[in-house]
């Protein structure tokens, strides 16, 4: 007998039934393996774990399915896509352990291959991950805000350009329907080109208009959201041909350049004297470390990082400001009743003599209420970014492991009804005490999130929403499209990258106030 013959005969018959027997066998270990892995850790739809995708097909059609997997394994769950454990979580219990008493656990950002493509590696403060870098840039990020809205006059003077443009463009309309998004987008985000910039770019310049053009759409591009979704779950679907990937890599790459012309610019004309911008701030800590030769700062506040932050200012900066804005129009015109009673603070505290300051907010409970009711109920911020854990932790008793991608559900916070009586009705005396004075430590109000990962901009935010609404209104009464008394516009989430109203449009009625005695400052 041939040795052939002899390899052949010891080679055992596969047929239909052995494969499958095979496979069976290999998905059996395959799944127990996966079990073992998530022993401890929340619950989940463990025996609809497939190889590879693992529970990619629970999930795909990602709202809906979500609050069905929170329906069946709770508000606190888990499930593995591709490589990555996730981990949901919705309790108020959780959310705060998350984000407050073990924040150091859970500052990490996932290498999601999307967070990498927009902030040049990660050197960013949104999406860097936690280090070194991140805290150097955080601590710079958060002195240079803190310098200019403690500055009342440069706040006001900057905020108040944009918004006599904005009452203008009110009057314009002479009580026509309109659709308020644009004015507000432009008003908002050339308030940041001045506090990032130092100067305003204005409407029609060219650059201003691509940026807001490119942002607006990686925030609101649901086709091109999913695809990134895709390739940051499965990285290894970036050599597949999709065309959004090289797209948004395309779309980024103009972004950061337009920053990077700016950045460019700045430096010819850095002047040590006039540091009263985001951007004279950086390159000042940056002139200090080269001055005392500390090697390491420097390599940390290279161009690169430098980008990362000016970006994130801008990006985040204006698009979430101004979908808060768009909320609180929406809800003043569906609550009439509310509107008219800020506008009776304003008029008792302010006058019409002149516009509302800064100063005056700690005057304003009721007008501040509104916006917190608005941040509450709108949710621009509807999930955190995804946070990322550093080493072995715990949640609500639960084994969490190193490297698992952590989601906050803010929302589902902001609607709890263990925190919140009628948590779907807005109404704005619920943040007001018994004596109308304003209840600022709720600790189930998080719409800037908490602990090491809380937005920088929050007191910045909060100021350009005052200024801005306190102002419209003092002005202005916003009705629905058909007039006075009509169907308000529908309530209605739009989701993306962050949550916006649904379009809608209405008119603003001048309100019977001394025009001429009105001054900006």
């Amino acid at each position: 007998m041939s040795l052939m013959a002899t390899l052949a005969g010891s080679v055992p018959n596969l047929t239909f039934g052995n494969f499958i027997l095979c496979t069976i066998s290999i998905y059996v270990v395959i799944l127990v393996k996966h079990l073992c892995e998530f022993r401890g850790m929340p619950p989940g739809p463990r025996l609809k774990y497939l190889p590879f995708v693992g529970n990619l097909f629970d999930i795909l059609y990602e709202d809906s399915s979500l609050k069905g997997l929170k329906q069946k394994y709770g508000e606190v769950f888990s499930f593995q896509v591709g490589s990555w454990k996730v981990v949901q979580a919705g309790t108020p219990e959780a959310i705060k352990e998350i984000l407050i008493s073990k924040s150091a656990d859970y500052a990490g950002r996932p290498p999601f291959y999307s967070f990498l493509v927009e902030t040049l590696g990660g050197k960013d403060i949104a999406f860097g991950n936690y280090g070194s870098a991140w805290k150097l840039h955080r601590k710079l990020f958060s002195t240079c805000l803190r310098q200019y809205v403690s500055n009342v006059p440069l706040l006001e003077s900057c905020v108040g350009e944009q918004a006599k443009k904005l009452l203008k463009f009110l009057e314009y309309q002479k009580e026509q329907p309109f659709d308020p998004s644009d004015i507000l987008m432009t008003s908002i985000a050339d308030v940041i080109c001045g506090i990032t910039f130092g100067k305003y770019f204005g409407s029609w310049h060219k650059d201003f208009k691509t940026f807001l053009k490119l942002t607006n759409k990686s925030f609101g591009d649901t086709e091109l959201n999913n695809q990134l979704f895709l390739l940051d779950l499965f990285y290894f679907t970036r050599y597949f041909p999709f065309s959004a990937y090289k797209e948004n890599q395309a779309d980024f790459d103009t972004v950061l350049g337009i920053i990077r012309r700016v950045l460019e610019e700045g430096k010819a004309h850095y002047d040590t004297k006039q540091v009263d911008n985001l951007m004279m701030g950086l390159l000042k800590a940056r002139s200090e470390a080269e001055h005392e030769n500390e090697e390491e700062k420097k390599a940390l506040l290279s161009d690169d990082y430098l980008i990362g932050s000016l970006y994130d200012m801008m990006a985040a900066g204006y698009e979430t400001t101004a979908a808060t804005l768009k909320w609180s129009i929406v809800y003043l015109v569906n609550y009439p009743d509310v509107q008219t009673t800020i506008q009776a603070e304003l008029t008792k505290v302010v006058g019409p003599n002149r516009m509302p300051s800064i100063n005056d907010r700690p005057h304003l409970p009721y007008t501040q209420a509104v916006i917190m009711e608005t941040l509450r109920l709108g949710n621009v911020a509807d999930q955190s970014i995804p946070h990322y854990t550093l080493c072995d932790t715990t949640l609500t008793g639960y084994r969490i492991p190193k490297d698992t991608v952590v989601n906050v559900d803010l929302e589902a916070l902001h609607r709890h009804p263990v925190c919140w009586d009628n948590p779907t009705l807005f109404e704005p005396r619920r943040h007001l005490d018994a004596n109308g004075e304003l209840v600022t430590s709720q600790g189930n109000w998080l719409p800037f999130s908490a602990g090491r990962r809380v937005c920088s901009g929050e007191a910045l935010a909060k100021a350009e929403l005052f200024l801005f609404l306190s102002w419209m209104l003092q002005k202005f009464h916003f009705v629905p499209e058909e007039g006075e008394g009509q169907t308000p516009p529908i309530i209605k989430a739009v989701k993306g990258f962050t949550q916006n109203p649904a379009p809608y449009k209405i008119k603003a009625v001048p309100r019977n106030v001394n025009k001429s005695s009105v001054h900006y400052k």
